[in-house]
Formats: C-alpha cells, structure tokens, sequence
C-alpha cells in the first residue's frame, strides 16, 4: 500500500558553510546523531499533518526491527527559547514480556 503523503513535498536546502542555500529534491532525510541513533525527517507527512515538520524515531523501515530486538527510542526535547527546540534521543531497552501466571486460588478464612 502506497503511503499518502503532501505532494509537492516541502521545500527543503542543504546550507553551505556561507549560508548559502543548495535546493534539496527529498522527501526526507535521516540524520544519524549517534552510531545506531537516528532521526528521520519526513518532509511529505501524512495530508493530516500538511504543515507541521514530522520526526520519527527510528526511522520507519528499521522501526519494526528494533522494537522485536527490545530497543526502545524515545525522544527527549528542551525548548532553548521561542524559536530554538533541542532534540535527542535515548534508547532504553524494554524488558522482555512474561507469560502471566493464573491467579493462585487461595482459600479464604471466613
């Protein structure tokens, strides 16, 4: 199934060390913040979510992976001022699940 995304997707620029622009022709990215840390940007959300910028954590196509291996990716954000967010990610692992056991029957003291 295709995903259904904005089309034309966002403009988007590679900036130069002058700060000059480059056009980019992307519908995403991914940055990689760390070895096995990475974000992608999606620059053609989702029409519900036309004009908002989109992250995920791991990037979708490693997402399914990750979570069967018991990795967990979380974002975590501090706003540095009204025009700055700082963003990363913590990767916890989540404890493997256990079969629950029936509830013991006990015999009441009445």
């Amino acid at each position: 199934m295709k995903r259904e995304r904005v089309d034309p997707p966002y403009k988007v620029y590679a900036l130069r060390p002058n700060g000059t622009r480059r056009p980019l022709d992307a519908h995403g990215i991914v940055v990689e913040l760390r070895p096995g840390i990475e974000v992608e940007i999606d620059y053609a959300p989702h029409p519900n979510f036309a004009g908002q910028l989109v992250m995920q954590t791991p990037p979708s196509p490693r997402m399914k992976r990750l979570y069967a291996e018991g990795n967990v990716d979380d974002f975590a954000v501090l706003f540095g001022g009204s025009n700055v967010l700082h963003v990363w990610v913590e990767r916890r692992r989540r404890q493997p699940q256990t079969a629950k056991r029936p509830a013991s029957k006990r015999k009441r003291n009445d």
